[in-house]
This record gives structure tokens, sequence and C-alpha cells, in this order.
């Protein structure tokens, strides 16, 4: 197994086990005792990426704020159709959360659309017809800066990127959901700050918190705490 000399430091990007540095789903694989990956076996696909986008955003200074979340990555291996539903709901309710309360109404009934999907049957054509909404719903741009425009512009726009033959028409109707949240807000109904990436990016710490409560309460997980006390104690063991 490739495992550091010592407990490393939380850094940007990937990097090799005896670099002295890790992104913090370098630390999860550690955890888990899998060999040295930021795409650990033991934690659900999309929570390994929000969290490996969150790691690579975040100042120096402010990735420490992820350590409380390495334990309740590790072991999060359940994948269901009705779980990456319901994941990608929560995430289209955060960008919700960031609308101004009036623009918030067709979101809302995306997200209201995709709870009626979940568990049951659909078919390539009803993930077509998801598809084909999230495409045609309108990207007007609004008084919105150059960054924060692109954040939810490039946002809108992730569904040929995830299309797969495992999708079923609850999680595309969710992904439908979540593309014309950001649209919404791309139009200039957004009152965060999406442009200032550190600002952004510690929001996605909470938001990543929250995607894992998520997890756990679809699937009854019964998460367990790891504090950095046991994490370098099992660097220790493996070294």
């Amino acid at each position: 197994m490739n495992v550091p000399d010592a407990l490393p430091t939380l850094a940007a990007g990937s990097h090799d086990a005896d670099h002295g540095e890790a992104c913090v789903m370098e630390y999860v694989s550690l955890l888990a005792g899998e060999d040295w990956s930021d795409r650990p076996e033991c934690t659900h696909p999309l929570l390994a990426h929000e969290a490996r986008t969150t790691n690579d955003l975040l100042r120096d200074s402010d990735r420490t704020r992820l350590v409380p979340l390495i334990g309740r990555l590790f072991g999060t291996t359940e994948d269901t159709p009705a779980l990456r539903a319901r994941l990608r709901m929560a995430q289209t309710r955060q960008v919700i959360a960031l609308l101004e309360p009036g623009a918030r109404g067709h979101a809302l009934a995306a997200v209201a659309r995709a709870e009626e999907w979940i568990d049951r049957e659909s078919t390539d054509d009803d993930v077509r017809a998801a598809f084909a909404e999230a495409v045609s719903f309108p990207l007007v741009t609004g008084e919105l800066d150059a960054d924060h425009l692109a954040f939810h512009d490039g946002a809108s726009r992730m569904f040929p990127f995830v299309l797969s033959p495992e999708l079923e028409a609850a999680e595309a109707y969710a992904l439908t959901a979540l593309v014309i949240a950001h649209r919404i807000a791309a139009s200039g109904e957004c009152r965060a700050d999406c442009g200032n990436e550190p600002a952004r990016a510690r929001r996605m710490v909470k938001d990543l918190a929250a995607l894992v409560d998520v997890y756990d309460a679809v699937t009854g997980r019964a998460a367990q705490e790891v504090s950095a006390a046991q994490i370098r104690e099992l660097a220790d063991s493996l070294a």
C-alpha cells in the first residue's frame, strides 16, 4: 500500500503520497486504509467530487475547515438512483436559498417535479424529456459581475457531462431543477457573491456537510466522528 511516512499537509490539487501534501479526499483514502487516491472507493462519487472542488477552491488558511468532514466522508458507499436524486435536489435547494425570494418559483416547481419521480420507474424517453426541459430553460444574463455570471452560467451547462446509462428520471429532473436554479441566478437574481471564490468555497464547506447529512438521512447511516488525533494515529500505524 502506498502511504505517506508522516501526516501530510492539506493542500490544493492531487499529490503523490510521499510529497508531504494531501487533498481532503487523499486524507479519506488514508483513513479508509485504501491505496492513496483522491477518488477512494469508500466515498460516494458525488460527495467526493464536491469535496475535491471545495478543497481546491479554499485558501490555504481556510482548508482546515474540511478536517471535521474527513471522518464523515469515509464510509459513504451506498449508491441508488433515489439517493443520487435526493443529493441533487439538496444541491438545488442550496442554490435556491441564494436567490431573491420572488425568483424562486420555477426552481421550486422543478424540485417538486423531481420529487414525484422518486421510486417511479422511468424510461430513456423520460430522461430525454428532462434533458430537453433543462436546455430549453432560457438563460438571460443579468447585472452580475463577470466572475459571478461565469460561475452560474458554467454550472447551468453541466447536464451533458452527467448523462449516463444509469441516469433515471428522478435524478434527471433533479438535475433539471439545478440547471434552472443556476440560470435564474445568472439572470441577476442571486444575492450571494458567488464570483468571490474564497467566500464561495467557505460556503461550499457548509453545503458539503449538508449533503453528507442528506446521505445519512436517506441511508440511515450513523456516522462516527473521527478526530485529528485518530487520523494521526492511523497514519502512524500505516507508515
